[in-house]
């Protein structure tokens, strides 16, 4: 475990999120199916720049802007339950926040969502974020398409998220919005956050309905 740092280094964060956002959307189609299996490939990522992290589940939502530019919260509650990574820092990591939008919710498949917030990776947790921990995950794959792909990702992790990559990379960040420590905020070449801070700007976050993660969650 590294004790010298206060927060996850910039470069180490753009390693991270970029090797295991591309290989998990490539091997697994698209990561948003697979939140457990990109929290547990994160995890090993920041193992191998010693960084200490685990994988956390519980209750959470994000606000997303539909196709009418109005927001609503989405997430997971009931018997939903997403996963995301705890870093030694503190730090909050949701490398799927960013395309969350991707998938349609159960509660209203008729409305369209366009717009998600960014990928997080921060112990500032802004407020179009929720997140409700209940306790540490493990990966537990059973079916074998699922571990053949886990098995080709933590290959390709521990291939490209070592330390003596970082120096010369041309392509530091995905090309995602990310949120990092210090609020400092990195918008992909659409200018997809933009679009989504307008959108909350002008009509605002709704207030969160608080029942929501007061429900109980059967898993």
């Amino acid at each position: 475990m590294n004790t010298t740092l206060t927060q996850t280094p910039l470069d180490v964060i753009a390693n991270v999120s970029r090797i295991v956002t591309k290989v998990v959307d490539r091997i697994a189609g698209d990561r948003v199916e697979v939140p457990l299996m990109v929290a547990a490939a994160c995890v090993e990522g920041l193992k191998l720049h010693g960084i200490q992290s685990q994988i956390m589940y519980g209750r959470a939502a994000w606000t997303e802007v539909l196709e009418n530019q109005s927001v609503l919260w989405a997430g997971c509650w009931g018997g939903n339950i997403h996963f995301w990574v705890a870093t030694q820092f503190g730090e909050v990591v949701d490398l799927n926040a960013s395309v969350a939008h991707h998938k349609i919710g159960h509660t209203s498949p008729d409305l369209k969502p366009r717009y998600s917030p960014p990928m997080l990776w921060s112990t500032e947790v802004p407020r179009f974020y929720r997140y409700q921990p209940e306790g540490v995950a493990e990966l537990e794959l059973t079916d074998q398409r699922d571990l053949d792909h886990f098995e080709l990702v933590l290959k390709e992790v521990r291939e490209k998220c070592l330390p003596d990559l970082l120096k010369g990379e041309s392509e530091p960040f995905p090309n995602e919005p990310i949120l990092c420590p210090g609020r400092k905020l990195l918008d992909d070449n659409q200018g997809t956050f933009r679009h989504f801070d307008r959108a909350l700007s002008v009509y605002g976050i709704p207030d969160f309905p608080e029942e929501l993660f007061r429900e109980e969650t059967t898993h």
